[in-house]
């Protein structure tokens, strides 16, 4: 099966090229390392993050103006992310770590500040960045965060906690989403850049996770740390609006990361029972496991096909917060199912580290938990159902 489902999208050739260029990066550099980057529990492949910022892949989604590769339009985004997590979706995630800061000052920074800080992420060797909203109260209740920023003349003073920040304990700079007023809830929540090496910031140890081990957690600790007012991104309260906006885009890509993971594991699966003799024939003329396969197929591409209805949306300027829902809910949900059959095809196989697929299994939950629960993706599509 090829790893571009077949559809209706009209590329153009610069498209095409680079989807090329990131499916050949994913086999040949990434799917090698996967094992090795999951046993290192909490280490980055640094190397990778060069290696894919030379040729384009961290920072293409930046817009042309500040040095990216202005491949801006979420279509493009959405296969890139694909072909990297059939790689490997923890590492996948991480080479494109990059949009993820990047988004709140689009939408919110001067341009001052997008000069300042989105043409650094263009270089050969990019600084790893990090976004920070989840505290350890308050995760998918975002509107409820309560790290204070509080206005000293010319500064800001942030204290609080965050926890399960992506690419912490190497990030040197990070977006910081805090409250003026916790009472005032989405309407207080407010953006700021902070730089690592600010006075009062530390960064706690890194945190040992089920899957997903390429990109490394930790927790941020925010005691009396002074911003300038210069590195608030746009005015008080208008943060929440922001990390909406940016959740829309990162739901999009979180379906497309699952898709690639799905048909991963699609292949992986179906090559194994292609080879594999039982009774007497392959296990795949065995029913029980052709169907299972067909199962298989069919939530791949139906994680790749919402996930594109969403990104089409979305580059049109139409609100996909619904859409968005959809595709993170589908793309996570299908490659929880996707990765356990390649596990049940698999075996006893299935069941050890000689083989990537236990780990793809392990991986595939966090998509179930980040950025929303399932549970919550649900909540925001029946309200859209209710309105």
């Amino acid at each position: 099966m090829p790893l571009i489902a077949r559809d209706a999208l009209d590329l153009s050739a610069d498209q095409r090229d680079f989807i090329a260029l990131a499916q050949d990066f994913a086999l040949n550099e990434i799917r090698p390392r996967a094992r090795e980057v999951d046993d290192a529990q909490t280490e980055s492949p640094l190397d990778l993050w060069t290696k894919a910022a030379k040729i384009g892949l961290a920072s293409f989604m930046i817009p042309a103006e500040y040095g990216g590769g202005g491949l801006t339009d979420m279509v493009t985004q959405l296969l890139v992310q694909e072909q990297l997590c059939y790689g490997d979706i923890g590492i996948g995630n991480f080479v494109t770590s990059s949009g993820f800061f990047a988004d709140p000052i689009l939408e919110l920074g001067t341009e001052e500040q997008k000069d300042r800080w989105l043409r650094p992420l263009t270089t050969d060797a990019p600084p790893v960045t990090a976004l920070a909203t989840t505290e350890p109260d308050y995760g998918s209740d975002a509107a409820g965060i309560q790290t204070r920023a509080v206005r000293d003349g010319d500064h800001y003073v942030l204290s609080g906690q965050k926890t399960w920040i992506s690419n912490a304990p190497y990030a040197q700079r990070f977006v910081i989403f805090a409250t003026v007023d916790p009472a005032l809830r989405s309407r207080g929540v407010t953006a700021f850049v902070v730089e690592r090496d600010t006075p009062g910031l530390t960064v706690g140890k890194p945190m040992r996770k089920m899957g997903q081990r390429g990109i490394v957690n930790a927790e941020l600790f925010l005691d009396d740390v002074r911003v300038p007012v210069a590195d608030r991104l746009g005015e008080e309260g208008q943060g929440f609006f922001g990390l909406m906006r940016t959740f829309d885009a990162s739901r999009i890509l979180i379906g497309a990361s699952c898709a690639g993971l799905s048909r991963a594991a699609l292949d992986y699966a179906t090559d194994y029972a292609k080879n594999r003799r039982q009774f007497g024939k392959p296990i795949i003329e065995h029913q029980a496991v052709a169907f299972r396969l067909a199962d298989m197929a069919v939530r791949t591409d139906t994680a790749h096909l919402t996930a594109v209805r969403a990104a089409q949306l979305f580059d049109r300027g139409e609100r996909v917060t619904t859409e968005a829902a959809m595709a993170k809910l589908v793309g996570s949900e299908n490659a929880m199912a996707n990765t356990w059959g390649a596990v049940q095809t698999l075996g006893g196989w299935g069941y050890s580290q000689e083989f990537l697929v236990e780990k793809w299994m392990r991986d595939a939950k966090l998509e179930e938990i980040e950025e929303g629960t399932s549970d919550i993706q649900r909540l925001i599509i029946s309200r859209a159902l209710a309105s």
